[in-house]
């Protein structure tokens, strides 16, 4: 049975043949195949695992700089009060024995020694 378009001719006729196709259109399919399979076998060979090793070392340097900027902060804070002069007084007192003129320097800890 036949199949007709409106203007009347035969959508397929039984005696046609089945229409083939060029070989260069099969091999244009054949060369988007192994174009999309080398592309994967690359980038999960070559670059997922270059791409992990980015992603560690961007952790690594993350984690080194939020170290930096805490020990940023605790120079900061130390240069604040190496700033103070009742910083400087009190650590030159402990640390050196210096006083203030007008102040008398004792030591309690030699004291308690009875001899």
């Amino acid at each position: 049975m036949l199949a007709y378009r409106q203007n009347g001719k035969p959508l397929v006729s039984s005696n046609a043949r089945p229409r083939t196709r060029h070989p260069l259109f099969r091999l244009r399919y054949l060369a988007l195949v192994v174009i999309c399979g080398w592309s994967v076998f690359h980038y999960l060979h070559t670059e997922r695992p270059q791409l992990a090793k980015l992603q560690a070392q961007h952790q690594q340097y993350a984690s080194q700089l939020s170290k930096l900027k805490a020990q940023n902060e605790s120079l900061r804070q130390q240069e604040q009060q190496l700033n103070s002069d009742a910083y400087i007084e009190k650590y030159s007192a402990q640390n050196f024995g210096l006083t203030m003129p007008g102040q008398v320097p004792f030591d309690l800890q030699n004291s308690s020694h009875h001899g």
